[in-house]
């Protein structure tokens, strides 16, 4: 049954970080996880930056449209347009015996192919390598010699001017030399999936690091069934390489790791709390930390979305954009609360309103507590950049910031219920139980940068409306949150 299994460059990938994987996708595809909501937004960016790819290299054919539903067409269409000599194809599909890929664009250029295959990454990684390699091996085999082979990636140091300058915000680097160095060992390799894909039995393959590297498998849900949802791989900021030695001693349990196994304070704590069932607390810290605050309080949290492609001026691919902050002001330790907020219109570039706003009602003086303040922070010293009128106005408002997340981050205040995790996701409902993020329709970082990014082309004002409030009521409960926290705190 040997080479009886087609195999496209995703399978063969897959089949690279582990052939467990590929024996399921193969032969048990129902066992494969859900796509998640952050999965598939990584999945539309990639085809968003290699859509603008493409216009390095204008007037070509696009086949894109025939994936994945007409494999064949895709195929028959590529032999057509090479052989009334095409330019330029986008897409263009190879089959060599039971291997095919698609080359994401492929230029004819006084008779010599050059083939270019463009990632969404600002790096060529090591697993881009492997892919190219797969494709170079398809391509070349089916009768079509490439002079040339390429990664086309994204430049982390191009700065947005004005319009998109596609030749600075795309590297074009050459991988022909590695490719050639790998090619042995891609035939080795996929001679060796095509027997291992012939056999009756599933891999005898254990969890391990290569669950998720260089992806997250699609089939963690199915193989890591027996793992606990809280167990030695929740302990905090345990080495990958210790987590799966407790596994491999058939250590899942917190409460059974031994008490001589070499770890942290912190983590010890962590086990001890879990063991126990005890609040673990450093009352002489978090007394520290409370005294230390300056009223009026300023309870500050940032919303925030990031875009592959930069979409203003001053800014750089990948780049966290904020546009949304809601604020908890409390002038007095008994005082009265008082609410505030902001929602860039999106519109344009929404920085210049964030911190102009944002300058009006943050005051003065006073401490400014954010969770997590290298987020907080660093979004403002992106602004000053870019806008540098306002950087004497941010420094000041950095000098004043204090990390809520601090007494949790060293375990000064620890509960088992935290799972080991010092995220406001786990603290809040630690905490406070009665506050709750499930019912809202918008209940995360993630689903609020997409929803804000989402506005931008939407057309339907109720939906338009429905979202606004949403992200305002969402942003809203975290700094109420961190309200909520606090006053725990100073009840120690």
């Amino acid at each position: 049954m040997r080479n009886s299994f087609t195999l496209s460059k995703s399978a063969f990938i897959r089949g690279m970080q582990c052939h467990k994987s590929l024996y399921l996708k193969k032969h048990y595809p129902e066992l494969e996880d859900t796509v998640s909501e952050s999965r598939q937004m990584i999945f539309n960016k990639g085809t968003n930056i290699g859509l603008l790819a493409q216009k390095l290299f204008p007037g070509g054919v696009d086949l894109g449209v025939y994936i994945p539903n007409n494999f064949a067409k895709a195929f028959s269409e590529t032999e057509r347009l090479i052989n009334e000599g095409q330019k330029v194809i986008y897409e263009a599909g190879f089959k060599y015996n039971n291997l095919m890929c698609y080359m994401d664009i492929l230029v004819k250029e006084d008779g010599k192919y050059y083939a270019y295959e463009v990632k969404g990454s600002t790096v060529v990684k090591d697993v881009n390598l492997w892919d190219t390699t797969f494709q170079y091996h398809v391509i070349t085999s089916s009768g079509i010699q490439l002079e040339d082979i390429s990664v086309v990636y994204l430049n982390n140091k191009y700065v947005r001017q004005g319009e998109l300058d596609l030749q600075q915000l795309f590297n074009i680097e050459s991988v022909k030399e590695r490719v050639l160095k790998r090619l042995p060992d891609v035939k080795a390799n996929l001679d060796a999936m095509q027997e291992m894909l012939s056999k009756p039995d599933i891999p005898d393959i254990d969890i391990g690091s290569h669950c998720s590297n260089p992806y997250g498998c699609s089939f963690a849900g199915h193989c890591w069934k027996n793992v606990p949802g809280y167990s030695v791989f929740n302990i905090s900021n345990l080495n990958a390489n210790k987590k799966f030695d407790l596994y491999q001693k058939e250590i899942l349990e917190i409460t059974d790791v031994p008490d001589n196994y070499p770890l942290s304070p912190n983590q010890r704590l962590q086990i001890d709390s879990e063991k126990t069932g005890k609040l673990q607390i450093n009352k002489s810290e978090i007394k520290k930390f409370v005294s230390a605050l300056n009223y009026p309080l300023y309870i500050l949290d940032f919303e925030s979305f990031q875009s592959a492609i930069p979409l203003f001026d001053q800014s750089k691919p990948y780049q966290q954009t904020v546009f949304q902050y809601s604020l908890h002001i409390l002038d007095k330790p008994d005082g009265t609360l008082q609410h505030k907020e902001f929602l860039a219109e999106p519109t344009g570039d929404p920085r210049l309103p964030f911190i102009e706003q944002l300058i009006k009602d943050i005051g003065t003086t006073g401490d400014i507590i954010v969770y997590n303040k290298s987020f907080e922070k660093g979004q403002l010293k992106l602004i000053a950049k870019a806008f540098p009128q306002y950087t004497n106005q941010v420094r000041e408002i950095n000098k004043r910031v204090v990390d809520l997340m601090t007494p949790f981050q060293k375990k000064h205040y620890y509960t088992a219920a935290m799972n080991g995790s010092y995220s406001i996701k786990k603290v809040l409902p630690a905490l406070v139980p009665q506050f709750s993020y499930d019912n809202m329709d918008i209940n995360n970082g993630m689903a609020a940068s997409m929803s804000y990014e989402n506005l931008y082309y939407e057309i339907d004002q109720t939906i338009i409306d429905k979202t606004k409030q949403d992200l305002l009521e969402y942003c809203g409960l975290d700094t109420l949150a961190m309200v909520e926290i606090l006053k725990v705190l100073k009840r120690v």
